[in-house]
């Protein structure tokens, strides 16, 4: 796996507690400001900040992304993201309280996460 460094256009340079947005916006293919107003808009509805679990997890799911188990090694353990040779085409990926994307065999983030398990992640669905 490798990694290439990338903001999905981040509106505010000085903002950079935005890796949910971020790693959404880089995966589905969309303009960062539009993820932004639809994960504010949710959040507003439900209460909750646009990386609270229950804004963002219902937001890729209502848009047809479907949570995936962790890959594990032969001896159960996570796989750390740079070590993870059969990953999808695609995904959405939590690791240790963060979010990142991975787009064609690279980790696509704006700092390189590699060293973290792949937790769960989300996929388009086919």
């Amino acid at each position: 796996m490798k990694f290439q460094q990338m903001d999905g256009g981040r509106i505010n340079k000085k903002f950079d507690d935005d890796c949910v947005i971020r790693s959404i916006c880089i995966a589905m293919n969309k303009p960062y400001k539009e993820v932004f107003i639809d994960l504010m808009t949710m959040g507003i509805e439900v209460g909750a900040y646009p990386n609270s679990d229950c804004v963002w997890i219902p937001y890729l799911e209502e848009r047809g992304w479907v949570k995936n188990k962790p890959p594990r090694d032969s001896n159960g353990k996570l796989i750390k993201l740079a070590n993870w040779h059969h990953a999808p085409k695609v995904a959405v990926v939590r690791n240790s309280r963060h979010l990142t994307c991975v787009s064609d065999g690279y980790v696509v983030d704006t700092w390189d996460c590699r060293y973290r398990p792949v937790n769960s992640y989300w996929t388009p669905s086919a």
